[in-house]
């Protein structure tokens, strides 16, 4: 019995713990610099400031807060869009073209194609709860294009469908909020608090309403930001947790994370291409491949993937292979049968990989969200060491497609330490 470990149930004499860390949470709120306040609607750089030398900030948990109106595009006309019209599923990345985050002056990350890559990670990470699952014309949004499983999911659908409906047409006197969880975090895998760290977001504004609409035909909807404003969560500490931080801090602080590197986008003509990825050093970890085939327009849904326009349809994309070095990641679609199995395999498995549900069903992963994932963690250590080149091998049918392509890299980074403050990330 010595030797047994006892069931925490009886453990009835061990020492009741309790936690006062943290007394309060409260939230700062920045706006844009005066400068690009004025390039809310002008295609140009929105730039948010944090100097807060005293409070300790959990960046992790930020968010912005978008308010906005939705006005028909007509000149000289100030009227809400026709009623078939809604915003598209995780429109708010799909307003700006670049997202870049600096911490001590230093930038971090840079995301290009945002509402693009947002919508990858989404599927994998986190939770497409509220979408609508259309890829029709727009015409008659409240009704699914498909038959789905059961009486409950259509019932569900249809309230979806109808609330976000009412949701735009009160826009233009309510406005929206919007969390953006994939692109305000400097360390998204460590969910630390800093002080006395500078940062600073730049956003690209894009001015681009028929990527970020989906309705009828002859739709022309206009979107305006009235108002965008960053909340970052404040930490008020407990007074010994506080002392007992600011006496550690005598040394650097080591920190690893996933590096989002947005490879960008690049259209693919000839039926057998190879797509130039990146040189690195590096540790690569997962990637992940979509396309598209259809222009921006308010009668696409524009926020999927696609490699056939429906089940019958024969897939554009044959063959995607990942090749690090002499190494080959195959993924193949059969044109014939029209298999997708192997691509939702690998979806399941990289979902599964970050403890997340698969979002989407093996009919709505083809038809919609069909991204060609590649988990390259199992690479040996020291392929990194002279460098790793990546490139992707594509073999299609005739026609123009853009893919998008996101390499997720380890990255290890230094917090300098200077006075008992954060100073800088090398």
């Amino acid at each position: 019995m010595a030797n047994k470990i006892l069931d925490p149930l009886f453990k009835l004499y061990d020492p009741i713990r309790y936690s006062f860390n943290k007394k309060k949470e409260d939230y700062i709120i920045i706006s844009p610099t005066v400068g690009s306040k004025s390039q809310l609607n002008d295609g140009g750089r929105i730039t948010f400031e944090i100097y807060s030398l005293s409070n300790w900030l959990l960046l992790s948990d930020a968010y912005f807060r978008c308010d906005f109106k939705i006005k028909d595009g007509t000149p000289n006309e100030n009227r809400v869009p026709q009623t078939n019209t809604t915003l598209e599923n995780n429109f708010f990345p799909s307003l700006f073209s670049e997202m870049v985050l600096e911490a001590g002056s230093n930038p971090i990350e840079t995301i290009k194609h945002p509402g693009e890559f947002d919508t990858m990670l989404k599927t994998v990470f986190d939770s497409v709860s509220g979408w609508i699952p259309d890829v029709g014309d727009g015409s008659v949004l409240k009704e699914p294009v498909r038959n789905l499983a059961n009486d409950a999911d259509l019932d569900r659908v249809r309230v979806i469908a109808r609330n976000t409906i009412e949701r735009v047409a009160r826009a233009a006197n309510h406005g929206f909020e919007k969390r953006v969880l994939q692109y305000n975090n400097i360390v998204e895998n460590n969910r630390w608090v800093s002080i006395g760290l500078p940062y600073k977001f730049h956003l690209q504004r894009e001015i681009n309403d028929d990527k970020i609409f989906f309705g009828e035909n002859a739709s022309n909807a206009k979107l305006e930001i009235t108002n965008l404003q960053l909340f970052i969560p404040v930490i008020t500490s407990s007074t010994e947790v506080e002392t007992r931080i600011f006496n550690s801090l005598t040394k650097d602080i080591e920190i690893a994370f996933l590096h989002r590197n947005t490879v960008g986008s690049m259209t693919l003509t000839g039926e057998s291409t190879t797509w130039p990825i990146t040189n690195t050093i590096k540790p690569a970890r997962y990637l992940m491949v979509g396309f598209k085939n259809l222009p921006d327009s308010q009668t696409n849904n524009n926020n999927v993937f696609r490699v056939a326009m429906n089940q019958t349809q024969d897939p554009i994309i044959h063959k995607v292979q990942v090749r690090l070095n002499n190494d080959n990641y195959p993924l193949t679609i059969n044109p014939t049968t029209k298999d997708y199995n192997e691509l939702y395999r690998n979806y399941k498995n990289m979902c599964e990989l970050f403890g997340n549900p698969p979002q989407f069903e093996y009919v709505d992963f083809a038809l919609n969200h069909p991204i060609f994932c590649f988990d390259l963690s199992a690479h040996q250590e020291d392929l990194f060491k002279t460098g790793v080149n990546i490139n992707i091998h594509i073999e299609k049918t005739q026609g123009d497609v853009t893919g998008f392509c996101l390499l997720l890299e380890e990255s290890k980074h230094l917090i300098k330490i200077a006075d008992r403050r954060m100073i800088r990330i090398e």
